[in-house]
């Protein structure tokens, strides 16, 4: 094609799986310090892609999500999914225990990803998926990643890889453990990391890749056992100080000289501060000299219900733990199709393409 051919062509736009973060047909990284919550992250985005509600304000790709829980232990992977809200219903599919990266187990996970309409790859973790001699050998890096491009490719879904963080660290990708060559195949890598300075509940997802929609810094807060998006540096800064103003409030009034002595604030942060917080706050007094405006904390049965950070409305229950939760997860014949079972046998040189089997 000539490049008067390309320009004609129009542009058209990107199916996202998860807005402006993961396209079809994409390679990512999930990259943090241990510790850090990357699992926890992960596993929230594979409930909103299997229902199709947004995650940290971007819209979701309603599919299938298979999770490959190769590092952790069962029990904790359905504590985990029981704890986002995960139900029976859901098109969650997860294998538990080893798995060797060969390509008889590559071509299974294509056929099963095709009959089973999945949207998204969660691999966690990527050191415990490959076999690697040398991480930083990048030929090695190279024939390592390769595979998991093509399956990205050929079955045009989203494969997220969660990776660990080397020790010292890095910007712009170089704190990714392993050699070069890992940062350089991907599409996209998200580097998640404590916010220096802020809560201790907050985290930093930066992205460095090939999107230009892509947000190349997110502030989140992690609470209720979940992210929520918060925005920029000065969107963090100002729930910061949100978050200050609040705990100085009580539900007996005080004027707003004294929360500048309490929170160590101007005048003008804990105004605004006061304006952000809404409905959490009551107002008292004319304002004038005599009788200044005081705020206090309003009665927690004047506080509107807030969306859960699913999306959804808690109060509606469909974010609720179903209590069958075994049902999706642990192949029991009888049990609804929605289940994945990759059968365990004593000897794992066994060919993984036979005991890769989908429920009938």
């Amino acid at each position: 094609m000539t490049a008067a051919d390309i320009l004609a062509q129009p542009p058209e736009p990107i199916p996202w799986v998860w807005e402006a973060y993961l396209g079809p047909g994409t390679l990512a990284l999930l990259v943090a310090f241990m510790k850090v919550g990357k699992s926890t992250l992960a596993y929230t985005l594979a409930v909103a892609v299997a229902r199709g509600t947004p995650f940290l304000t971007r819209a979701t790709k309603k599919g299938g999500v298979l999770i490959l829980a190769i590092e952790e232990h069962p029990q904790d992977i359905r504590r985990r999914l029981e704890r986002l809200g995960m139900q029976s219903g859901d098109p969650i599919y997860v294998h538990f225990g080893s798995l060797d990266a060969s390509p008889k187990t590559f071509e299974a996970m294509a056929d099963y990803i095709r009959q089973n309409e999945i949207a998204l790859v969660i691999i966690d973790t990527l050191a415990f998926f490959w076999t690697v001699i040398n991480e930083n050998d990048n030929a090695e890096m190279v024939r390592r990643v390769r595979p998991l491009l093509n399956l990205a490719r050929e079955t045009n879904i989203a494969v997220l890889a969660l990776h660990h963080e080397r020790k010292s660290g890095g910007e712009d990708g170089r704190g990714i453990r392993g050699g070069s060559a890992l940062f350089a195949l991907v599409d996209q890598a998200l580097l998640l990391d404590r916010r220096q300075g802020g809560a201790s509940t907050q985290r930093v997802l930066k992205a460095v890749g090939r999107y230009d929609e892509t947000p190349r810094e997110l502030i989140l807060k992690f609470d209720d056992g979940g992210y929520r998006a918060i925005g920029s540096r000065d969107e963090a800064q100002k729930e910061d100080m949100k978050t200050t103003v609040r705990g100085a409030l009580s539900d007996q009034p005080k004027d707003i000289e004294t929360l500048v002595k309490e929170t160590g604030l101007t005048g003008k942060a804990v105004r605004a501060a006061l304006g952000a917080l809404g409905a959490e706050v009551t107002r008292e007094g004319k304002g004038v000299k005599g009788d200044p405006a005081r705020y206090r904390l309003a009665a927690s049965d004047s506080i509107p219900s807030q969306p859960s950070l699913m999306g959804e409305d808690p109060n509606s229950g469909s974010a609720a733990p179903s209590g069958r939760l075994a049902s999706a997860l642990d192949g029991v014949p009888g049990r609804p199709r929605r289940s994945i079972r990759w059968d365990r046998v004593p000897d794992w040189r066994e060919p993984p393409i036979s005991r890769f089997r989908r429920r009938v």
